[in-house]
């Protein structure tokens, strides 16, 4: 058994959870737990004492990459445990969103600055086995022609700022008897890019997801050609949530109706 519950996201489904922009799920299988994202700020843990979710015992966490809408929440998690968090060797990127000559910063702290708070790093680029059936996808290679990252992205390195391509961006596959599950954090790379290199690594089909799309800010052309590809795909559930956007969930579900769960704060998903 594998079951999902969402923490953390940018609507929540009932009046005493929080909801903020971000994401975070606490992954619970047979072989162990661990969270995947921690949100912005306190809300997820404020949700997972709701939904009777004990954050104090996680030993491990999974970033998605440096972003801190996802891995802000680190430095509330680090009051409660001491974990080890597996990610990325670029997650700490001085990143910024530029708009004209306006810099917003959207990365995350340094890393001593978690280190001295008892957190440890595990940092890779390749795909990594959480727990037993569990794996995150590693580097995600960019194959579609039609999919492509943010253009506002940069991030400053000696004195310069360079496109950021987000390199970091990982996602989980989950391995279940039906094929495989991914959970995306934002999914800066493409989700088709990401669900086609799953099914390359694995040797089986995707079918389902749940997780940040980062359609809403895409173009037509990148929504229209998502769609298309998803539909080529047959995928069963879809789980859009975070960065896809009001306008794009609504779409989603007119295209593929009861395929479509809306992915919200203290959704459940369980999976064998």
């Amino acid at each position: 058994m594998i079951r999902l519950t969402t923490l953390l996201e940018n609507t929540a489904t009932g009046g005493i959870f929080r909801a903020e922009h971000g994401f975070s799920v606490f992954v619970e299988t047979d072989n162990g737990s661990f969270l995947f994202d921690t949100g912005q700020t306190d809300a997820f843990i404020h949700n997972a004492r709701i939904l009777k979710i004990d954050l104090s015992r996680v030993e491990k966490v999974v970033l998605s990459h440096g972003h801190y809408d996802h891995a802000g929440g680190l430095s509330y998690l680090s009051e409660l445990t001491k974990p080890v968090v597996c990610a990325h060797p670029e997650i700490f990127r001085e990143r910024y969103y530029q708009s004209g000559n306006d810099l917003r910063y959207i990365g995350i702290e340094k890393r001593e600055f978690y280190e001295e708070k008892g957190v440890q790093f595990v940092l890779y680029d390749r795909p990594k086995e959480i727990v037993k059936g569990v794996y995150t996808t590693g580097f995600e290679e960019m194959r579609t022609d039609f999919e492509k990252v943010d253009k506002n992205f940069v991030y400053k390195v000696s004195g310069e700022y360079r496109k950021d391509d987000v390199v970091d961006d990982m996602s989980l596959v989950l391995q279940t008897k039906r094929g495989l599950f991914i959970v995306f954090g934002c999914a800066h790379r493409g989700i088709i890019n990401i669900i086609r290199q799953a099914e390359e690594q694995f040797g089986r089909k995707v079918f389902g997801f749940i997780g940040g799309t980062h359609l809403g800010p895409a173009d037509d052309t990148q929504k229209e050609r998502t769609i298309e590809e998803l539909k080529k795909m047959d995928i069963e559930i879809i789980g859009q949530s975070h960065c896809t956007g009001l306008l794009m969930a609504a779409q989603l579900y007119c295209e593929f109706k009861d395929k479509v769960v809306f992915n919200n704060v203290g959704s459940v998903i369980e999976l064998d």
